[in-house]
């Protein structure tokens, strides 16, 4: 149990939570969309969401500014939402600046929202868990989807809460947070996807 909930922590971690949205966005899709092109548009949100940060971490990592991909220390994680504040406001407004996937373009003005708020956090040397932050946000944005498309998505959106439950257990046992880092995370997760559903439910 131990290993499972240690490698939960990293299987899940944030950094691949906003593709996870994006690659279910468009298998539960009701709008019909191109091969080609979800597959270009996957391809373009892999880099951005993934390629990218993993880049910025290494380089992080050379200069000593993080030590681990987790960055325990609260100071650590200042410069890394800062980068996380930028791709996804620019994802927000210039990836999706057409109107094409309205859903998404707030998905991730959503996720740069919660960001903001954990940047500030930091400043005040409270480190809110972003794990749990991430996956709130998504079982937000799934269950937005499932009314938004009227589709049955009952089974995601039920492995997306027990998903909540094993990475709030894995950084309860991990020790990395407290029980008010954890719910404080989980808000300022959920919140900023609940408030953009007045922009596209």
């Amino acid at each position: 149990m131990h290993y499972i909930l240690k490698y939960a922590s990293y299987i899940f971690h944030p950094i691949f939570i906003s593709f996870l949205g994006v690659g279910l966005f468009y298998t539960y899709s009701a709008k019909y969309h191109p091969e080609a092109y979800v597959a270009s548009r996957l391809l373009q949100l892999f880099i951005l969401t993934i390629i990218i940060p993993l880049l910025c971490f290494r380089v992080l990592k050379k200069l000593g500014i993080v030590k681990t991909i987790m960055a325990e220390d609260i100071k650590e994680r200042r410069l890394p939402y800062s980068i996380a504040i930028i791709l996804n406001l620019y994802i927000a407004f210039y990836i999706f600046n057409l109107g094409q996937e309205i859903e998404l373009r707030y998905f991730f003005f959503g996720i740069s929202c919660t960001s903001i708020a954990f940047f500030f956090l930091s400043l005040l040397n409270f480190k809110a868990s972003l794990h749990m932050a991430a996956v709130g946000g998504l079982t937000t944005f799934l269950i937005g989807l499932s009314i938004h498309f009227q589709t049955n998505m009952t089974p995601i959106i039920g492995a997306s809460l027990l998903l909540n439950g094993l990475i709030a257990s894995s950084r309860l046992h991990l020790k990395a947070h407290s029980g008010v880092e954890l719910i404080i995370g989980s808000v300022l997760g959920i919140l900023p996807q609940f408030m953009m559903f007045a922009n596209w439910l």
